[in-house]
């Protein structure tokens, strides 16, 4: 097996086809994702640069990708190099992992850890945000640092969320408590004898080029309502969506959808769907939402996710991912919390270890003086973008 090393966006988008084949039906570990974040939060940064490792195998028929490592370079005076993943940051990029089937997830993660203990002087600190807990790469991975002399610590970083859904809408609502129950029958009847409700979804470009203002206004209005300057405010955040709705859009990927009510928009779902594994279809990845803030009464958040949640069981998606953070909506709707680690590797280089205690000792002070609390000498990770409470 051979290791390459590639630090420019045009050597990742030669890799995007097989890239893609290596994703396990995460949508946040496609080609378009995370290249296109590469593209959008690393041009013009003079301190920061792809470094994705590409693990390759010769065969009777040329070479053949087996994985990658999705990372990037970020250079400091102070933290010395660090190798982190792409997508992670303001945009929350979950289920982040080495990309690689189960079946080489060893050699892979053998392979890396070779090249890393091999080139260590070109790293200081290897920072692995936001795992999930039962990652077998990652775990991998780990096992073929610390053996090969690197020293590596974690700490547990929330939780992100999924709903099993079963094989009908009537299974669903006997899943819930009697009064959820309750509440989305209630829903449903007083919207359908009210306010002509329309469930409208994204299925070309042109609906894509009336529907992305909704989505925008909505998500900003309802954070603006809270107080919040809302995601759309960052500028390379709107300019990344954009674009990888319209790139997942071609790919199969994307799941937009609003909801009208008398005629005029009241909640939009912004979701991704994963790839199909063996023949069936690939999970619904719930990323962010948005509703009206003057029709809250009407309850537009829970009246989209009944039409989400109907129509993902209606096409057989095995799962709902809720995503990153603890909002009180995801229990409620039945999702049950699925752990995430960040870990954190320092090569065995006496002035990596040096340097890796220096700054860990001033990041533990700040987050004293910040929290009242000290981490693992490491920096809290960056909140989950805002969804909408869709009990309300």
């Amino acid at each position: 097996m051979q290791v390459r090393l590639l630090t420019i966006a045009d050597e990742l988008d030669a890799l995007a086809p097989e890239w893609n084949q290596l994703t396990c039906g995460a949508p946040f570990r496609r080609h378009e994702w995370l290249a296109g974040w590469a593209r959008v939060y690393l041009s013009g940064e003079a301190r920061q640069t792809p470094w994705v490792l590409a693990a390759y195998e010769t065969t009777a028929h040329g070479e053949q990708l087996l994985g990658v490592a999705p990372w990037r370079l970020e250079t400091s005076v102070a933290r010395g190099r660090v190798i982190r993943p792409l997508g992670d940051g303001e945009i929350c990029t979950d289920h982040l992992s080495l990309l690689c089937d189960d079946a080489n997830a060893s050699r892979v993660a053998n392979g890396f850890a070779e090249y890393l203990t091999l080139n260590q002087r070109g790293w200081d600190r290897l920072e692995l945000t936001d795992a999930d807990a039962d990652d077998v790469a990652i775990a991998a991975l780990l096992d073929a640092l610390g053996a090969r002399g690197c020293e590596s610590t974690s700490r547990t970083a929330g939780s992100c969320w999924a709903l099993e859904l079963p094989e009908s809408w009537d299974d669903f609502l006997a899943m819930q408590s009697k009064s959820h129950r309750k509440q989305l029958r209630k829903a449903e009847r007083r919207a359908d004898a009210e306010l002509s409700p329309v469930w409208r979804r994204v299925e070309n470009e042109a609906d894509l080029d009336s529907a992305w203002p909704i989505f925008v206004d909505l998500h900003q209005r309802r954070r603006l309502s809270l107080g919040e300057p809302g995601c759309f405010a960052s500028e390379r955040f709107a300019c990344f969506h954009e674009r990888v709705a319209r790139d997942l859009l071609r790919a199969g990927r994307l799941r937009l959808g609003w909801l009208e009510l008398a005629g005029e928009p009241a909640a939009v779902e912004y979701q991704y769907l994963g790839d199909e594994i063996d023949g069936s279809a690939g999970a619904v990845y719930a990323y962010q939402g948005g509703v009206d803030p003057d029709r809250l009464d009407d309850e537009p958040g829970r009246l989209a996710m009944i039409y989400t949640i109907r129509s993902a069981i209606e096409e057989g998606r095995p799962r709902m991912d809720f995503l990153r953070g603890d909002e009180a909506y995801k229990p409620h709707w039945r999702a049950e919390p699925h752990a995430t680690v960040s870990h954190r590797v320092v090569p065995p280089r006496r002035s990596a270890r040096l340097r890796a205690g220096a700054t860990g000792v001033a990041e533990g002070l700040r987050g004293v003086l910040k929290n009242g609390l000290g981490a693992w000498n490491g920096t809290p990770a960056p909140a989950a973008p805002p969804t909408e409470d869709a009990t309300s």
